[in-house]
Protein backbone atom coordinates (compact mmCIF):
# COMPACT_ATOMS: atom_id res chain seq x y z
CA UNK A 1 0.00 0.00 0.00
CA UNK A 2 2.65 2.41 0.77
CA UNK A 3 4.43 1.56 -2.75
CA UNK A 4 1.21 2.67 -4.34
CA UNK A 5 0.59 5.73 -2.41
CA UNK A 6 4.53 7.20 -3.13
CA UNK A 7 4.20 5.88 -6.95
CA UNK A 8 0.74 7.91 -7.04
CA UNK A 9 2.67 10.65 -5.18
CA UNK A 10 5.78 10.55 -7.61
CA UNK A 11 3.89 10.57 -10.67
CA UNK A 12 1.69 13.77 -9.65
CA UNK A 13 4.91 15.53 -8.72
CA UNK A 14 6.38 14.60 -12.50
CA UNK A 15 2.77 15.36 -14.13
CA UNK A 16 2.69 18.90 -12.14
CA UNK A 17 5.68 19.63 -13.63
CA UNK A 18 5.11 18.63 -16.92
CA UNK A 19 2.22 20.40 -16.41
CA UNK A 20 3.84 23.89 -15.25
CA UNK A 21 6.44 23.41 -18.11
CA UNK A 22 3.26 23.01 -20.93
CA UNK A 23 1.68 26.46 -19.68
CA UNK A 24 1.73 29.27 -22.30
CA UNK A 25 3.30 33.23 -21.38
CA UNK A 26 3.41 36.06 -23.17
CA UNK A 27 6.59 38.47 -23.19
CA UNK A 28 7.23 42.22 -24.26
CA UNK A 29 10.73 42.40 -25.23
CA UNK A 30 13.38 42.82 -28.30
CA UNK A 31 14.50 40.20 -30.22
CA UNK A 32 18.57 40.33 -30.76
CA UNK A 33 21.21 38.01 -30.89
CA UNK A 34 23.46 36.16 -28.09
CA UNK A 35 26.44 38.28 -29.05
CA UNK A 36 24.51 41.69 -29.14
CA UNK A 37 22.03 41.04 -26.34
CA UNK A 38 21.58 44.31 -24.79
CA UNK A 39 23.37 47.13 -27.30
CA UNK A 40 24.29 46.96 -30.76
CA UNK A 41 26.36 50.28 -30.50
CA UNK A 42 30.03 48.31 -30.27
CA UNK A 43 29.04 46.38 -33.67
CA UNK A 44 27.39 49.40 -35.84
CA UNK A 45 30.54 51.60 -34.76
CA UNK A 46 32.77 48.89 -35.77
CA UNK A 47 31.28 48.47 -38.82
CA UNK A 48 31.10 52.30 -39.63
CA UNK A 49 35.24 52.20 -39.14
CA UNK A 50 35.79 49.18 -41.50
CA UNK A 51 32.98 49.64 -44.73
CA UNK A 52 32.03 53.28 -43.99
CA UNK A 53 28.22 52.47 -44.18
CA UNK A 54 26.24 52.66 -41.00
CA UNK A 55 25.06 49.28 -40.36
CA UNK A 56 21.07 49.44 -38.80
CA UNK A 57 20.67 46.97 -35.45
CA UNK A 58 17.97 44.71 -37.20
CA UNK A 59 20.93 44.07 -40.00
CA UNK A 60 23.57 43.47 -37.00
CA UNK A 61 21.28 41.00 -35.54
CA UNK A 62 20.64 39.35 -39.06
CA UNK A 63 24.28 39.21 -39.81
CA UNK A 64 25.28 38.09 -36.04
CA UNK A 65 22.89 34.99 -36.61
CA UNK A 66 23.32 34.16 -40.15
CA UNK A 67 27.44 34.73 -40.25
CA UNK A 68 28.71 34.27 -36.88
CA UNK A 69 26.70 31.37 -35.98
CA UNK A 70 24.96 33.59 -33.21
CA UNK A 71 21.44 32.83 -31.67
CA UNK A 72 18.53 34.71 -31.87
CA UNK A 73 17.17 35.82 -28.17
CA UNK A 74 14.09 37.60 -26.34
CA UNK A 75 15.41 40.58 -24.01
CA UNK A 76 12.28 41.31 -21.89
CA UNK A 77 12.61 43.88 -18.94
CA UNK A 78 16.55 43.11 -18.24
CA UNK A 79 16.50 39.17 -18.49
CA UNK A 80 17.75 37.36 -21.41
CA UNK A 81 15.72 34.42 -22.75
CA UNK A 82 17.19 31.98 -25.04
CA UNK A 83 14.86 30.72 -28.04
CA UNK A 84 14.37 27.19 -28.56
CA UNK A 85 12.99 27.09 -31.46
CA UNK A 86 15.84 29.03 -34.15
CA UNK A 87 14.17 27.80 -37.30
CA UNK A 88 10.81 30.30 -36.00
CA UNK A 89 10.23 32.27 -39.40
CA UNK A 90 8.92 35.41 -37.79
CA UNK A 91 12.66 36.19 -35.60
CA UNK A 92 14.90 36.98 -39.03
CA UNK A 93 11.20 39.36 -39.70
CA UNK A 94 10.84 41.20 -36.60
CA UNK A 95 14.97 41.48 -35.40
CA UNK A 96 15.81 44.30 -33.46
CA UNK A 97 11.73 45.13 -32.87
CA UNK A 98 9.95 45.27 -29.71
CA UNK A 99 7.59 42.19 -30.43
CA UNK A 100 5.03 40.14 -28.04
CA UNK A 101 5.86 37.03 -27.93
CA UNK A 102 3.87 33.74 -26.89
CA UNK A 103 5.26 30.25 -25.99
CA UNK A 104 6.77 27.91 -23.17
CA UNK A 105 9.47 28.76 -21.08
CA UNK A 106 11.81 26.32 -19.06
CA UNK A 107 14.33 28.05 -17.20
CA UNK A 108 15.41 31.02 -19.39
CA UNK A 109 14.40 29.36 -22.79
CA UNK A 110 11.58 29.99 -24.53
CA UNK A 111 9.31 27.42 -27.13
CA UNK A 112 7.92 30.09 -29.34
CA UNK A 113 4.26 29.32 -30.26
CA UNK A 114 3.83 33.33 -31.81
CA UNK A 115 5.20 36.01 -32.34
CA UNK A 116 3.31 39.88 -33.52
CA UNK A 117 5.06 43.29 -33.59
CA UNK A 118 3.60 45.58 -30.70
CA UNK A 119 1.33 48.30 -30.97
CA UNK A 120 2.00 51.45 -32.02
CA UNK A 121 5.61 53.02 -32.16
CA UNK A 122 8.19 50.24 -32.95
CA UNK A 123 10.92 50.83 -30.29
CA UNK A 124 14.42 49.73 -32.07
CA UNK A 125 17.48 48.64 -30.56
CA UNK A 126 20.83 50.54 -31.20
Amino acid sequence: MTKIALTTAAFLMIAGVSFAADQTHTWIGTITDTMCAQSHQSNIEHAMENSGKKMTSKECTVGCVTRRGQKYVLVSNGTIYQIANQDYAGLAVYAAETVKLTGSVAGNTIKMSQIVATAGKVKRTS
